[in-house]
């Protein structure tokens, strides 16, 4: 089994979630925990954006881009806007392939706090 790291942090205009490792058929139910525990975790009412940081993500597979899919109904049934930040191909191509970088908010860095 790879190595998946979830850590995160609360900001007043965002929920920042930094992850670190591969997320694959051996990570993602890792990761929809971690996910899972930094929302609930999350001051109420919760901060109007959730970040993803995925900038130290080194492989992503379709398991991981259904979680992703997952994630964005969740946010945008709660009000919520999701940030992607990745810049590394193994991010960026499975999103290019399917598409979904039409359909995720992208950014090159996590959004300094407002």
């Amino acid at each position: 089994m790879t190595n998946l790291k979830v850590e995160w942090t609360y900001r007043p205009d965002a929920l920042v979630v930094t992850v670190t490792g591969e997320i694959d058929a051996g990570t993602v139910v890792r990761l929809r925990e971690g996910l899972g525990a930094a929302r609930a975790g999350a001051p109420v009412p919760p901060p109007p954006t959730l970040v993803l940081d995925l900038l130290r993500v080194e492989f992503l597979d379709s398991g991981g881009l259904a979680l992703l899919v997952e994630v964005s109904r969740e946010c945008e049934a709660a009000g919520q806007e999701l940030i992607l930040v990745c810049t590394s191909r193994p991010v960026l191509r499975p999103l290019e392939l399917t598409g979904l970088d039409r359909v995720f908010t992208i950014a090159p860095a996590v959004p300094p706090a407002a």
